[in-house]
């Protein structure tokens, strides 16, 4: 249900931007030539509409299909902004190095960037105000401990997604949390009640039903209306895109993976891994000399570094990394987790980093069938070990082949401590859970905005 009424509003968004760039075309000929007729829409129509396409990627590239962007006002207008520019310069470049339709409408192309800029906003900031705030708002009911009140209406501030925390049935003593619109209920008998008197739509269950007196028979009851029930993980996940480990065990991942049901999709996978790397390894080999060039004058040392690492189903593998440290960077004998600030990498190596130029021969990696371009990151032997022994189901990740970019790359910042790697764990978990082609897809923009934002930096 979540899912249903996240991917509703992310729609509705989106058909308004497309419907918003087909009105600014006539109203760009309108102003340009004081006329709109047939032979006008004729010659435009085909080209802006490509244009009005390649926009909407551009602002999901630039993250404004974020739901979270409606309750930041200072956020969306600049990301609006930086989109808006962004496509702008896609519409230049479309028209003027592709003339395959034979126009070069340099003043209509301003004046359909100025269109779009005004009415578009205006539509967003009706979204946001309007809809985001009005429509499709989720009730939910709380069952459990009080303290998991405060925890989940954190949840629900971050995710910002439409979820309303307005009831909460006590499982367990303590303070009462209050956010101004719980109504609390001291048994689960109450339930019925609870779901009646505050419309819940939503009920989170933090407990399996059998550890507390009458709660079976209770959420039984709810069964004959239409609420959902969904448990506390379930819900975590959803609102946050990664799997909370301190509400999963071993039997939530019996139920709930099913790799029999994937192998399809890790053999398309495997297709496009292969369809995509000849023209990405086509840039690598013309971009190779002066990132070679590079590594070689920011200190002495050899231009790529070959380190072993774990794949799929914990088979290792040689993969391959331009050289960002300086040499003989693990002199005392042991691998060391690289920091955001690290002192052994070099001036330039920073910024390969930065930029992730540093991972492109992995490319080859990609074609050997070592990695896919997407996927959780591949860790090096000792560090695996380490995590294993440290972090219940990390050897989970090694389910599907490690990727060049993953879910948790796109989604927490670099991983230093096993605080950060557990963070990241959770969001591993959930890839492997949900991935699919869809997901591989908004990965790959999502890394695409990261690095040029980086580049930009």
């Amino acid at each position: 249900m979540f899912n249903y009424q996240i991917r509703v509003k992310q729609l509705l968004l989106l058909i308004g931007d497309f419907l918003v760039f087909q009105l600014a075309v006539p109203i760009m000929l309108l102003l340009r030539y004081g006329k709109v007729s047939g032979q006008l829409i004729d010659q435009h129509l085909i080209p802006f509409l490509i244009v009005s396409l390649m926009w909407l990627v551009g602002f999901y590239v630039a993250g404004l299909y974020d739901l979270r962007l409606t309750r930041e006002p200072i956020k969306f207008l600049r990301t609006y902004f930086e989109g808006v520019i962004a496509n702008s310069l896609i519409s230049l470049a479309f028209f003027y190095m592709l003339p395959v339709f034979g126009i070069t409408p340099r003043t209509n192309l301003i004046l359909f960037v100025v269109t779009v800029l005004l009415l578009d906003y205006l539509w967003r900031l009706a979204f946001n105000r309007l809809i985001a705030k009005t429509m499709f708002r989720t009730r939910l009911l709380l069952v459990g401990p009080p303290q998991e009140a405060a925890v989940m209406d954190a949840l629900i501030r971050d995710a910002g997604l439409g979820f309303d925390l307005v009831a909460a049935v006590q499982t367990a003593p303590g303070s009462q949390y209050d956010n101004g619109r719980i109504a609390w209920y001291a048994s689960p008998y109450a339930i019925q009640n609870a779901v009646r008197e505050n419309k819940i739509d939503t009920i989170v269950i933090s407990h399996t039903p059998e550890e507390i007196p009458g709660l079976q028979d209770a959420l039984y009851q709810t069964l004959f209306s239409s609420v959902t029930m969904v448990d506390r993980a379930g819900f975590e996940e959803i609102a946050t895109g990664r799997v909370p480990l301190d509400h999963i065990s071993q039997s939530w991942f019996l139920a709930h993976l099913r790799e029999g049901d994937k192998a399809a999709y890790e053999g398309i996978k495997r297709i496009l891994d292969l369809i995509l790397s000849v023209p990405i390894g086509l840039v690598i080999a013309i971009l190779f000399p002066f990132i070679a060039l590079v590594v070689t004058l920011s200190s002495r040392g050899p231009i790529l570094i070959r380190q072993l690492r774990i794949g799929k189903n914990g088979k290792p593998f040689i993969l391959y990394k331009f050289r960002t440290m300086v040499a003989n960077a693990e002199q005392v004998g042991r691998p060391q987790f690289a920091t955001q600030n690290d002192p052994r990498v070099t001036r330039l190596g920073r910024f390969l980093r930065h930029s992730h130029l540093d991972e492109l021969p992995q490319i080859w990696n990609v074609i050997r069938g070592d990695m896919s371009l997407i996927g959780p990151r591949p860790e090096r032997p000792e560090f695996a070990e380490q995590l294993t022994q440290q972090m219940p189901f990390y050897a989970l990740r090694h389910l599907t082949r490690p990727g060049v970019t993953g879910w948790a790359q796109v989604s927490f910042p670099y991983a230093a401590t096993l605080e950060d790697n557990i963070k990241k764990l959770q969001y591993d978990l959930y890839y492997i859970k949900h991935r699919s082609l869809m997901l591989d897809l908004a990965i790959l923009l999502k890394t695409i905005r990261i690095l040029l934002k980086r580049i930009g930096q």
